[in-house]
């Protein structure tokens, strides 16, 4: 969006730590909320149940029941609703809230005129989908439907769905499709790959700051003008006046980034491919094509467009933007600031190369750096959302949760369809002890970021946290599924474990943890990995104890204090083994504890 959101005591309900939902311009009174917006990209409309007219809706706006949705043509929305359901709605898409059920009720009917959506529900409920050609009975599931012309189709990522017409039902489990046409029982089809279906949804980060887009021609300036104020309607509709005789490799480059925006990929590509058959040498469009296989894990690919971006104009940032996302895939944290540190210099007056060399700085945990060039992209432009995130997680890291939440509503309000700062918002909640708020923003991230490993993780640690098995399970067991080599579910997999008294699995799975703490280095530098693999190695010395291997928990104990001397929980958990040991060791005992009071939190 392009400006706050105009009501500030909104009622906060939603995912992964949510969006807003307040009486807003947009929606009717009714009696009771149903939901609100999560996110909206584009053309979005909501016509209240006594079928009135179609109204703009932004993040303020209201739900109610029998309300019906439309996103138009290159636009997307995400909607959280009271039965715990996030609802990520693609382009061209109608749907109509029919029935939704709250804490009364057990069974929720919403209708899909047209159009597809995803939907990522947690509650054991059930939900009804109408569609024309084919209707779908779900209980607690993750699934996609969508409804054509002549045809209507249901893919289920996890649960159960019974899709049935007339002709036929059919029973789907997660990686199985039904499609159903005009007169026609439902077919199955199994898929290799199903969270494929789901590509429109994923998030490219921007590597163009469009308000320097550089066009000669007047509508592409309008286009990037609308863009850099959130009006990406406006921006298509400038691009589309555009005659077919005028649009050069600008052209295609500009409209590549904003289908990207609205997670058209295909439409992106092939503008790409325009935009380089015009100009082969065209460091934006080597840029942006970087970046769309970095999101699509073809690192190779990334590193030799980012480079030639680079070789071919030295002087643009775009360049290094994407070569250090390249970099950064293949765990190179140094070399991924070294490139935003020469795009600083070549563009110092870019904001968006200010604030993810702000990223950079704090993942390899330098907090004044990076709170530095996060201030210095503030400057340049307060309005972008890439650096009100940016500060929120350096703020979070400083345990200043007031400043990190303010920070990351505004990134909300500039760009609700970016993850990252539900995620914050959803950590600094927690923080401050609103644990259900807090994870419902954590439900919003995982909506719109459903492919991430690291939020799946996080969000299953929160559901431990509320002792909500076995959710709790099954997201870390996603997680461990779409990225084997990420320790972060492992570890959180571990606690659980041990929480429930299975401690041989919770060895396990902290040995599989420990074995892969270094690929955590694309977030983390070397000293931040060794104090991820320090607490690690605390929990595994707890688990050694509640397997009567003190001697091992011992040697653990000392093992993370070797890796990170300033680790309050190793220097804690080693105090406590001291207690129980049979030697002489009270002085060890005391200095130990002393130590871990003298590290840990302020505020502990």
């Amino acid at each position: 969006m392009n400006v706050l959101p105009r009501v500030m005591n909104c009622v906060f309900v939603g995912l992964v730590w949510v969006g807003a939902v307040c009486a807003g311009p947009a929606g009717a009174a009714c009696d009771s909320d149903i939901g609100g917006f999560v996110s909206i990209t584009g053309a979005v409309e909501v016509q209240s149940a006594d079928v009135g007219p179609w109204t703009a809706a932004d993040l303020a706006t209201r739900l109610c029941e029998g309300d019906s949705i439309r996103v138009g043509e290159r636009s997307r929305a995400a909607v959280a609703l009271v039965n715990d359901a996030v609802l990520r709605i693609d382009q061209a898409t109608t749907i109509r809230l029919i029935d939704i059920a709250g804490e009364s009720k057990d069974e929720s009917l919403l209708e899909l005129v047209k159009g597809v959506f995803q939907s990522f529900s947690r509650k054991p409920r059930k939900l009804t989908i109408n569609t024309p050609y084919l209707n779908g009975s779900i209980e607690g599931t993750e699934f996609i439907a969508r409804a054509g012309a002549d045809s209507a189709e249901f893919t289920v990522f996890e649960g159960v769905v019974v899709a049935s017409n007339a002709q036929g039902q059919l029973a789907l489990k997660p990686g199985e499709s039904a499609r159903a046409a005009a007169g026609q029982a439902p077919s199955l089809q199994l898929l290799v790959k199903p969270r494929e279906q789901a590509q429109w949804g994923l998030y490219y980060p921007p590597v163009l700051s469009l308000t320097a887009a550089g066009a000669r021609q007047p509508a592409l300036q309008e286009a990037a003008d609308c863009t850099a104020m959130g009006h990406t309607s406006c921006a298509f509709t400038a691009l589309d006046a555009v005659a077919s005789a005028a649009r050069d490799a600008d052209f295609y480059i500009l409209r590549a980034a904003l289908q990207l925006g609205v997670g058209r990929v295909d439409e992106a590509q092939a503008d790409l491919t325009e935009a380089l058959a015009r100009v082969p040498e065209s460091a934006r469009a080597l840029a942006l094509r970087a970046v769309i296989a970095v999101v699509q894990d073809d690192h190779e690919a990334a590193l030799a467009d980012a480079e030639r971006a680079v070789t071919v104009e030295p002087g643009a940032s775009a360049g290094h933007i994407a070569l250090s996302y390249a970099r950064q895939a293949r765990l190179d944290l140094e070399g991924a600031r070294a490139a935003l540190r020469a795009a600083v210099e070549q563009s110092p007056d870019d904001a968006l190369a200010w604030a993810r060399l702000a990223e950079l700085e704090l993942m390899l945990g330098e907090r004044r750096a990076a709170t530095s060039a996060a201030a210095q992209a503030a400057a340049l432009r307060p309005d972008l959302a890439r650096t009100q995130t940016v500060l929120g997680f350096a703020a979070l890291a400083e345990a200043r949760t007031g400043a990190a939440r303010s920070a990351f509503e505004q990134a909300i309000a500039f760009d609700s369809a970016d993850p990252l700062p539900h995620l914050g918002r959803g950590l600094a909640r927690i923080r401050a002890g609103e644990m259900e708020e807090g994870r419902r923003d954590l439900e919003a991230a995982v909506a719109l970021a459903s492919s991430s490993a690291l939020l799946r993780a996080y969000l299953g640690k929160a559901y431990f946290e509320e002792r909500r098995g076995p959710l709790d399970a099954e997201q870390l067991a996603i997680a461990r599924e779409l990225d084997p080599l990420d320790p972060t579910a492992y570890l959180y997999d571990a606690i659980r474990l041990q929480s429930v008294n299975e401690p041989v699995r919770a060895l396990r799975q902290l040995e599989a943890s420990i074995a892969r703490n270094d690929n955590r280095a694309v977030y983390r530098s070397r000293l931040l990995l060794d104090g991820d693999r320090a607490a690690r190695g605390t929990s595994l010395a707890r688990v050694y104890k509640d397997l009567g291997f003190n001697q091992l928990g011992l040697n653990e104990a000392t093992r993370s204090i070797g890796l990170d001397p300033g680790n309050s929980s190793a220097h804690r958990f080693l105090s406590d083994t001291y207690r129980d040991a049979a030697e002489r060791v009270e002085i060890a005992r005391v200095s130990e504890l002393l130590q871990a009071q003298l590290f840990q939190d302020i505020n502990i």
